[in-house]
């Protein structure tokens, strides 16, 4: 166990803390957490849109008329069917302000960037006619979900170019006197119109493959096989919540990390189930960022059992009142008191169920949902202190998905136990010395 700590304090940790502060995943990670009121905001309307309860579309066409049921989808429209837009504006505008640059500049840019590579015709059927339609910004595709990646690489490679030009100051300067406002702007003028060119030139250059424009070249190269391999598999899932709780074991905040990395490749999934769900069918994928949410019950760990445990099994004084403590904010999702409480952070014992109960119910709810016993989540994005259960059932619009959770927090439970037992002995027996 010694070795265990040593390992994961001078070699794990330290590494770890390097990946986390690493200036472009920060900024991707920032990027979407600024963005992430908006995808809850859109996600609410589908709720509403779309609850789970027999009767409800027909009620809402009895209230409030037939065409009700697509006008209060328009918030979704404008938020998850643009989610690119502002994905690549928030990225950039991040990463900018970490290089102390014109931050709301180089958003603008990147924003402009992406439709200068982006489609902007589409084709509708008329009358049985397919008939394409210029200038036009669609909603959805490549300006949604599926263009999320061509979003974050094109908001760090505008950045970047700017950056070149302003450190070099390759820039028109104005006068003294002339309001810092119009200066700035100006100072953007050249390194934007080179920007432009070379924006125009990438998409000159798709034009001239198969591929027709980059989102398609970066989908096929990329998403499509990450998907498959890494993001839409249950060894995929086991990976990524065997990483994230092996970081908060060190006491690093495994999601922000992990996350920013895998959100890329989650949110087309999350879309695709949204989609099924909109035209009546059953969302096709497992995998989004909203089952890993039915796994964190009670933050990082599912330490909401841990909580429940102690309070119903600790003959530790110390251990009740940390329960007690520890039992409102859990309820919420929030584990920092149990966490460092416990403390399971940079603890080797408590370390092994802290990995291996998230890695256990995530195996459960991945083939629960496989065979058709739990429903699979919608794509509704929830705020993250939604109360498990509650939670459960909004994210796959079933009881089954609230019963699940119930399940993995007795399967938790069962986990820890043993480990909880030597530790509450352990600290009884301290009390009992000291009293």
């Amino acid at each position: 166990m010694n070795k265990v700590q040593e390992f994961l304090e001078n070699r794990f940790a330290p590494w770890a803390v390097r990946l986390a502060g690493q200036r472009h995943l920060a900024a991707v990670r920032d990027g979407f957490i600024a963005f992430m009121p908006f995808l809850i905001i859109g996600s609410l309307f589908i709720i509403i849109q779309d609850f789970p309860a027999p009767g409800w579309q027909e009620l809402q066409g009895k209230l409030f008329g037939d065409g009700f049921n697509q006008f209060i989808i328009l918030p979704k429209r404008a938020t998850y069917d643009l989610m690119s837009l502002y994905v690549v504006s928030f990225v950039a505008y991040k990463l900018a302000q970490s290089y102390k640059l014109d931050a709301l500049s180089v958003g603008a840019l990147s924003l402009g960037s992406f439709v200068l590579i982006s489609p902007i015709s589409t084709t509708v059927d008329v009358n049985g006619s397919a008939v394409t339609v210029n200038r036009v910004i669609t909603l959805g595709g490549w300006y949604g979900t599926n263009g999320v990646l061509v979003a974050i690489l094109l908001a760090i490679l505008v950045t970047e170019l700017f950056r070149f030009f302003i450190q070099r100051n390759i820039v028109i300067r104005m006068p003294e006197g002339v309001p810092p406002a119009v200066s700035r702007a100006f100072s953007a003028l050249l390194p934007g119109f080179c920007i432009v060119s070379v924006m125009l030139l990438i998409r000159l250059v798709f034009l001239g493959t198969p591929y027709g424009n980059v989102h398609q070249f970066i989908y096929n190269l990329v998403s499509i096989p990450m998907q498959k391999m890494v993001a839409n598999n249950v060894f995929g899932a086991v990976g990524t919540v065997f990483s994230i709780s092996l970081l908060w074991s060190v006491g690093l905040n495994g999601g922000t990390i992990v996350n920013g990395i895998m959100r890329p490749f989650w949110v087309p999934l999350q879309e695709a189930n949204l989609a099924a769900i909109e035209a009546g069918q059953v969302p096709p994928n497992i995998i989004t960022e909203q089952f890993f949410d039915l796994v964190w019950i009670g933050g990082a760990g599912a330490t909401l059992a841990v909580v429940i445990l102690l309070l119903i099994r600790s003959r530790s004084k110390q251990y009740r009142e940390l329960a007690k403590v520890s039992l409102l904010p859990g309820l919420f999702n929030i584990n920092e008191p149990i966490m460092f409480g416990l403390p399971v952070v940079l603890n080797p014992l408590n370390m092994v169920p802290l990995v291996l109960g998230p890695v256990v119910i995530t195996v459960i709810n991945y083939y629960a949902m496989a065979l058709g016993l739990v429903a699979k989540p919608t794509g509704v994005v929830l705020p993250w202190t939604t109360p498990p259960i509650i939670q459960g059932f909004l994210i796959t619009g079933s009881v089954s998905g609230a019963v699940l959770q119930i399940v993995d927090m007795l399967v938790v439970m069962l986990i820890w136990y043993p480990f909880i037992k030597i530790s509450d002995r352990r600290r009884a027996q301290e009390e009992e010395a000291g009293s």
